[in-house]
């Protein structure tokens, strides 16, 4: 089966997905987009008009959005690696809640923070800033209490929420730290002493080292 991963390793969620694919040990082509120029951006669109990545491609298959790419590689692929999504029902469940609370209260306000500050000053929008700092803090809050409970999440008990988590506070470390979280800390601890997360990172520190000098 020929797997084609369209992405970005900048992109949180392309973080993600690369994440799963790694813990799966599942091979894919890579197919790397950059969205940010308007060449390739118009490249892109014609196979996928909403333009945005992750994108699985390959032997009729067409899977956009992240968690539905890893529901995909855990449908197709149970016995290799990582099982990212229990089979008990409500473990599942479970799993698909935090994934939503990761992308929808961590990953997209931090990815608010870091777009607005991108911006010129006279573009910037503060209210929305202080709205994402706001949600952050109560999603710490809420993770810091449910580590409490788990503290083998992110180590022995690792899954698709997992992937979802690493790339948001990756980035909120230096947008929005998260020291003051004893339980977050040694989650992100975990996090960063996988295989998976290792070998991402040597694709994503040169990415964002390119990015940063320019």
């Amino acid at each position: 089966m020929n797997l084609k991963l369209h992405y970005n390793v900048a992109s949180t969620y392309s973080q993600k997905a690369l994440l799963a694919f790694f813990e799966k040990g599942v091979p894919f082509t890579p197919v790397v987009v950059n969205l940010q120029d308007p060449a390739g951006r118009a490249e892109y669109k014609k196979l996928y008009p909403m333009g945005k990545i992750p994108l699985l491609t390959g032997d009729g298959i067409f899977i956009p959005e992240s968690s539905i790419i890893i529901e995909y590689l855990e449908n197709e692929f149970p016995d290799s690696g990582t099982k990212l999504i229990p089979d008990d029902k409500t473990a599942a469940r479970r799993v698909r809640f935090k994934d939503r609370v990761t992308d929808l209260y961590l990953n997209d306000p931090v990815a608010s923070i870091f777009f607005d500050g991108l911006k010129p000053p006279e573009a910037r929008n503060p209210e929305a800033v202080a709205k994402a700092r706001e949600t952050i803090d109560l999603t710490y809050a809420y993770m810091e209490q449910a580590l409490a409970q788990n503290p083998a999440a992110g180590g022995a008990d690792f899954n698709m929420s997992d992937c979802a988590a690493f790339a948001p506070l990756f980035y909120a470390q230096r947008l929005h730290p998260f020291q003051d979280h004893a339980n977050i800390v040694a989650y992100f601890g975990r996090l960063m002493a996988r295989p998976s997360v290792q070998k991402l990172m040597l694709e994503l520190l040169p990415a964002l080292e390119r990015f940063n000098t320019k």
